[in-house]
Protein backbone atom coordinates (compact mmCIF):
# COMPACT_ATOMS: atom_id res chain seq x y z
CA UNK A 1 0.00 0.00 0.00
CA UNK A 2 1.47 3.30 -0.54
CA UNK A 3 1.95 5.69 2.18
CA UNK A 4 0.17 9.25 2.28
CA UNK A 5 1.40 12.68 1.63
CA UNK A 6 -0.03 16.05 1.18
CA UNK A 7 0.09 18.71 -0.75
CA UNK A 8 0.46 22.09 0.34
CA UNK A 9 0.27 25.26 -2.60
CA UNK A 10 1.00 28.66 -2.13
CA UNK A 11 -0.87 30.36 -5.14
CA UNK A 12 0.79 33.79 -5.61
CA UNK A 13 0.39 36.64 -8.05
CA UNK A 14 4.24 36.23 -9.18
CA UNK A 15 4.46 32.98 -9.12
CA UNK A 16 2.90 29.62 -7.73
CA UNK A 17 5.08 26.56 -6.02
CA UNK A 18 3.27 23.19 -5.02
CA UNK A 19 5.35 20.54 -2.67
CA UNK A 20 4.44 17.09 -1.32
CA UNK A 21 4.78 17.12 2.47
CA UNK A 22 4.62 14.75 5.42
CA UNK A 23 4.15 15.47 8.74
CA UNK A 24 3.90 19.23 8.04
CA UNK A 25 7.49 18.72 6.65
CA UNK A 26 8.26 20.49 2.83
CA UNK A 27 9.75 17.58 1.09
CA UNK A 28 9.70 18.43 -2.81
CA UNK A 29 8.54 21.60 -4.40
CA UNK A 30 7.91 22.87 -7.81
CA UNK A 31 7.33 26.29 -9.37
CA UNK A 32 5.34 27.57 -11.91
CA UNK A 33 4.61 31.00 -12.91
CA UNK A 34 1.72 33.13 -10.70
CA UNK A 35 -1.89 33.00 -11.22
CA UNK A 36 -3.57 35.48 -14.16
CA UNK A 37 -7.17 35.14 -14.70
CA UNK A 38 -7.83 35.70 -18.36
CA UNK A 39 -11.48 37.19 -19.35
CA UNK A 40 -13.63 34.65 -20.46
CA UNK A 41 -12.07 31.87 -18.19
CA UNK A 42 -13.78 30.74 -14.85
CA UNK A 43 -11.10 31.33 -11.80
CA UNK A 44 -11.77 27.75 -10.23
CA UNK A 45 -10.36 26.74 -14.21
CA UNK A 46 -7.69 29.19 -13.98
CA UNK A 47 -6.44 27.87 -10.58
CA UNK A 48 -6.75 24.40 -11.78
CA UNK A 49 -4.87 24.97 -14.89
CA UNK A 50 -1.99 26.83 -12.94
CA UNK A 51 -1.29 23.74 -10.52
CA UNK A 52 -1.62 21.09 -13.28
CA UNK A 53 1.95 21.30 -14.49
CA UNK A 54 3.59 21.40 -11.15
CA UNK A 55 1.82 18.82 -9.89
CA UNK A 56 3.09 16.58 -13.34
CA UNK A 57 6.20 17.44 -12.48
CA UNK A 58 6.00 15.89 -9.13
CA UNK A 59 5.27 12.61 -10.36
CA UNK A 60 4.86 10.18 -7.25
CA UNK A 61 2.88 6.93 -6.04
CA UNK A 62 1.81 8.12 -2.79
CA UNK A 63 -1.79 9.09 -1.62
CA UNK A 64 -3.21 12.04 -1.10
CA UNK A 65 -4.47 12.93 1.80
CA UNK A 66 -5.03 16.76 2.56
CA UNK A 67 -4.29 19.66 0.15
CA UNK A 68 -3.96 22.85 1.61
CA UNK A 69 -3.87 26.01 -1.35
CA UNK A 70 -3.44 29.65 -0.03
CA UNK A 71 -4.86 31.77 -2.80
CA UNK A 72 -3.39 35.31 -3.63
CA UNK A 73 -6.73 36.83 -4.13
CA UNK A 74 -10.41 35.65 -4.01
CA UNK A 75 -12.61 33.92 -6.61
CA UNK A 76 -15.99 35.29 -5.88
CA UNK A 77 -18.98 33.25 -5.08
CA UNK A 78 -19.25 30.08 -3.19
CA UNK A 79 -19.90 27.98 -6.75
CA UNK A 80 -15.86 29.14 -7.77
CA UNK A 81 -14.94 27.82 -4.45
CA UNK A 82 -16.87 24.29 -4.37
CA UNK A 83 -15.58 23.91 -8.30
CA UNK A 84 -11.88 24.55 -7.65
CA UNK A 85 -12.71 22.30 -4.35
CA UNK A 86 -14.02 19.60 -6.60
CA UNK A 87 -11.43 19.94 -8.94
CA UNK A 88 -8.45 19.15 -6.71
CA UNK A 89 -10.24 16.76 -5.56
CA UNK A 90 -9.94 14.83 -8.40
CA UNK A 91 -7.19 15.78 -10.17
CA UNK A 92 -4.88 15.32 -7.36
CA UNK A 93 -7.22 12.08 -6.05
CA UNK A 94 -6.98 14.01 -3.02
CA UNK A 95 -9.17 13.30 0.44
CA UNK A 96 -9.67 16.51 1.82
CA UNK A 97 -8.97 19.97 0.39
CA UNK A 98 -8.72 22.78 2.43
CA UNK A 99 -8.53 26.86 0.66
CA UNK A 100 -8.05 29.83 2.42
CA UNK A 101 -6.35 33.06 1.24
CA UNK A 102 -2.58 33.47 1.03
CA UNK A 103 -2.29 35.57 4.44
CA UNK A 104 -3.51 32.42 5.99
CA UNK A 105 -1.28 30.00 5.32
CA UNK A 106 1.67 32.76 5.70
CA UNK A 107 0.37 33.19 9.43
CA UNK A 108 0.68 29.45 10.04
CA UNK A 109 4.09 29.51 7.90
CA UNK A 110 5.42 32.26 10.27
CA UNK A 111 3.76 31.13 13.36
CA UNK A 112 3.26 27.85 12.61
CA UNK A 113 -0.59 27.57 14.68
CA UNK A 114 0.15 30.10 17.05
CA UNK A 115 -1.01 33.76 17.47
CA UNK A 116 0.66 36.60 15.97
CA UNK A 117 -0.09 38.93 13.71
CA UNK A 118 1.79 38.27 10.04
CA UNK A 119 2.29 40.87 6.77
CA UNK A 120 2.13 39.28 3.80
CA UNK A 121 4.36 41.44 1.67
CA UNK A 122 4.90 40.24 -2.19
CA UNK A 123 2.60 41.44 -5.44
CA UNK A 124 -0.10 43.19 -2.36
CA UNK A 125 0.58 43.69 1.32
CA UNK A 126 -2.18 42.76 3.48
CA UNK A 127 -1.80 41.74 7.37
CA UNK A 128 -3.56 39.14 9.90
CA UNK A 129 -3.64 39.30 13.98
CA UNK A 130 -5.25 36.33 15.18
CA UNK A 131 -5.08 36.08 19.01
CA UNK A 132 -5.84 33.17 21.50
CA UNK A 133 -9.00 34.31 21.91
CA UNK A 134 -9.86 33.70 18.10
CA UNK A 135 -10.32 37.59 17.32
CA UNK A 136 -8.88 38.40 13.86
CA UNK A 137 -7.65 41.27 12.32
CA UNK A 138 -7.56 41.76 8.98
CA UNK A 139 -6.30 44.54 7.33
CA UNK A 140 -5.54 46.00 3.83
CA UNK A 141 -5.51 43.16 1.02
CA UNK A 142 -7.55 45.03 -1.29
CA UNK A 143 -6.03 44.58 -4.53
CA UNK A 144 -3.88 46.54 -6.94
CA UNK A 145 -6.73 49.12 -7.92
CA UNK A 146 -8.02 49.73 -4.52
CA UNK A 147 -5.10 49.16 -1.44
CA UNK A 148 -2.29 46.57 -1.28
CA UNK A 149 -0.04 49.92 0.23
CA UNK A 150 3.50 49.34 0.38
CA UNK A 151 3.27 45.82 -1.73
CA UNK A 152 5.25 44.76 -4.55
CA UNK A 153 2.87 46.91 -7.38
CA UNK A 154 2.64 49.56 -4.85
CA UNK A 155 6.28 50.47 -5.14
CA UNK A 156 6.58 49.16 -8.35
CA UNK A 157 4.18 51.67 -10.04
CA UNK A 158 5.79 54.03 -8.17
CA UNK A 159 9.33 53.71 -9.69
CA UNK A 160 7.94 53.49 -13.19
CA UNK A 161 6.17 57.04 -12.57
CA UNK A 162 9.28 58.55 -11.50
CA UNK A 163 11.35 56.87 -14.33
CA UNK A 164 8.77 57.89 -16.86
CA UNK A 165 8.75 61.37 -15.50
CA UNK A 166 13.06 61.13 -16.34
CA UNK A 167 12.17 59.32 -19.63
CA UNK A 168 9.50 61.91 -21.40
CA UNK A 169 11.33 65.41 -19.40
CA UNK A 170 8.98 65.95 -16.88
CA UNK A 171 12.12 66.02 -14.31
CA UNK A 172 16.07 65.04 -14.75
CA UNK A 173 16.39 61.57 -15.48
CA UNK A 174 17.09 59.79 -12.48
CA UNK A 175 18.63 56.23 -11.60
CA UNK A 176 15.38 54.53 -11.87
CA UNK A 177 14.90 55.30 -15.49
CA UNK A 178 17.90 53.62 -16.35
CA UNK A 179 17.13 50.46 -14.48
CA UNK A 180 13.50 51.09 -15.81
CA UNK A 181 14.73 50.74 -19.66
CA UNK A 182 16.99 47.65 -18.30
CA UNK A 183 13.53 45.71 -17.21
CA UNK A 184 11.05 46.51 -19.65
CA UNK A 185 13.12 47.70 -22.74
CA UNK A 186 12.86 50.80 -24.38
CA UNK A 187 10.12 52.86 -22.07
CA UNK A 188 8.64 54.87 -26.15
CA UNK A 189 7.14 51.34 -26.29
CA UNK A 190 5.40 50.43 -22.75
CA UNK A 191 2.55 50.80 -22.84
CA UNK A 192 1.65 49.21 -26.31
CA UNK A 193 3.71 46.30 -24.90
CA UNK A 194 2.44 46.18 -21.07
CA UNK A 195 -1.53 47.11 -21.11
CA UNK A 196 -2.67 44.27 -23.49
CA UNK A 197 -1.21 41.39 -21.32
CA UNK A 198 -3.07 39.56 -18.63
CA UNK A 199 0.42 39.70 -16.25
CA UNK A 200 0.79 43.31 -16.36
CA UNK A 201 0.19 43.81 -12.33
CA UNK A 202 3.10 41.07 -11.77
CA UNK A 203 5.07 42.54 -13.90
CA UNK A 204 5.18 46.13 -12.92
CA UNK A 205 5.58 44.35 -9.04
CA UNK A 206 8.64 42.62 -10.74
CA UNK A 207 10.33 46.35 -10.84
CA UNK A 208 9.76 46.74 -7.06
CA UNK A 209 13.62 45.38 -6.34
CA UNK A 210 15.01 47.51 -8.45
CA UNK A 211 13.38 50.41 -6.38
CA UNK A 212 14.67 48.97 -3.40
CA UNK A 213 18.08 48.40 -4.54
CA UNK A 214 18.23 51.78 -5.55
CA UNK A 215 16.58 53.78 -1.50
CA UNK A 216 19.75 54.16 -0.61
CA UNK A 217 21.33 56.32 -3.92
CA UNK A 218 18.25 57.87 -5.55
CA UNK A 219 16.20 60.04 -3.91
CA UNK A 220 12.93 59.20 -5.47
CA UNK A 221 13.65 55.49 -4.81
CA UNK A 222 14.34 56.75 -0.95
CA UNK A 223 10.88 58.41 -0.68
CA UNK A 224 8.95 55.40 -1.99
CA UNK A 225 10.76 52.81 -0.12
CA UNK A 226 10.22 54.95 3.25
CA UNK A 227 6.75 55.66 2.36
CA UNK A 228 6.09 51.86 1.78
CA UNK A 229 7.71 51.01 5.61
CA UNK A 230 5.18 53.50 6.84
CA UNK A 231 2.60 52.48 5.20
CA UNK A 232 3.36 48.79 6.00
CA UNK A 233 3.95 49.26 9.68
CA UNK A 234 0.21 51.08 9.74
CA UNK A 235 -1.03 47.88 8.45
CA UNK A 236 0.44 45.27 10.85
CA UNK A 237 -0.45 48.05 13.84
CA UNK A 238 -4.20 47.67 13.03
CA UNK A 239 -3.95 44.36 12.55
CA UNK A 240 -2.24 44.06 16.30
CA UNK A 241 -5.31 46.37 17.62
CA UNK A 242 -4.96 46.42 21.15
CA UNK A 243 -3.08 43.14 21.52
CA UNK A 244 0.22 42.32 22.57
CA UNK A 245 1.08 39.87 19.65
CA UNK A 246 4.28 39.21 18.11
CA UNK A 247 4.96 40.24 14.50
CA UNK A 248 6.23 38.53 11.69
CA UNK A 249 6.36 38.56 7.80
CA UNK A 250 6.69 36.66 4.35
CA UNK A 251 7.00 37.58 1.38
CA UNK A 252 9.69 38.53 -0.82
CA UNK A 253 10.04 42.35 -0.15
CA UNK A 254 11.10 42.62 3.24
CA UNK A 255 14.45 40.11 2.65
CA UNK A 256 15.31 43.83 1.47
CA UNK A 257 17.28 45.31 4.34
CA UNK A 258 16.38 48.93 3.58
CA UNK A 259 12.47 47.91 3.88
CA UNK A 260 12.83 45.75 6.79
CA UNK A 261 14.80 48.31 8.96
CA UNK A 262 12.37 51.34 8.09
CA UNK A 263 9.49 49.23 8.53
CA UNK A 264 11.06 47.67 12.02
CA UNK A 265 11.45 51.54 12.99
CA UNK A 266 8.07 52.76 12.11
CA UNK A 267 6.22 49.70 13.53
CA UNK A 268 8.32 51.02 16.50
CA UNK A 269 7.17 54.13 16.66
CA UNK A 270 3.19 53.49 16.48
CA UNK A 271 3.35 50.23 18.80
CA UNK A 272 6.43 50.92 21.42
CA UNK A 273 7.58 47.60 22.89
CA UNK A 274 6.79 45.57 19.93
CA UNK A 275 7.84 41.95 19.63
CA UNK A 276 9.11 41.42 15.96
CA UNK A 277 10.47 38.40 14.96
CA UNK A 278 12.05 36.50 11.98
CA UNK A 279 9.03 33.87 10.88
CA UNK A 280 9.55 30.40 11.65
CA UNK A 281 8.57 29.45 7.48
CA UNK A 282 6.30 30.90 4.53
CA UNK A 283 3.50 30.62 3.00
CA UNK A 284 4.45 27.19 2.49
CA UNK A 285 5.16 25.61 4.94
CA UNK A 286 1.83 27.44 6.79
CA UNK A 287 -0.01 25.07 4.13
CA UNK A 288 1.55 22.36 4.80
CA UNK A 289 1.37 22.74 8.65
CA UNK A 290 -2.57 23.14 8.10
CA UNK A 291 -2.62 20.21 6.29
CA UNK A 292 -1.48 17.96 8.77
CA UNK A 293 -2.90 19.74 11.91
CA UNK A 294 -5.76 17.69 12.89
CA UNK A 295 -7.21 20.92 14.92
CA UNK A 296 -7.18 23.87 12.82
CA UNK A 297 -7.25 25.88 15.83
CA UNK A 298 -7.41 29.90 15.31
CA UNK A 299 -7.18 29.31 11.72
CA UNK A 300 -10.38 26.79 11.28
CA UNK A 301 -12.60 29.97 10.99
CA UNK A 302 -10.62 31.03 7.54
CA UNK A 303 -10.71 27.58 6.17
CA UNK A 304 -13.20 26.49 3.23
CA UNK A 305 -12.87 22.43 3.99
CA UNK A 306 -14.13 20.03 1.42
CA UNK A 307 -13.78 15.95 2.16
CA UNK A 308 -14.51 13.46 -0.64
Amino acid sequence: MADMVDVAIDAGQTRMRLALSRNGQVTRVAEAPGLTYRQGVRPAAAVLAAVAAPWASLAHESQVGTVCLGLTSVLGSADEYAALAAGLLHNLDATRILIAGDVVTAHAGAFGLEPGVVLAAGTGAIALGLDHDGVRRQVDGWGYLCGDAGGGFWIGRRGLDVALRGHDGRIEPTPLTGRATDHFGDLADLAESLYPTPDAVARIAEFAPAVLDLAETDPYAGRIVAEAAEELAATVAAAAGPADLPVSWTGRLLRNDTLRRRFADDLALRRPGVRLREPLGDGLDGAANLAAAPDLGIHSGLMRVTHR
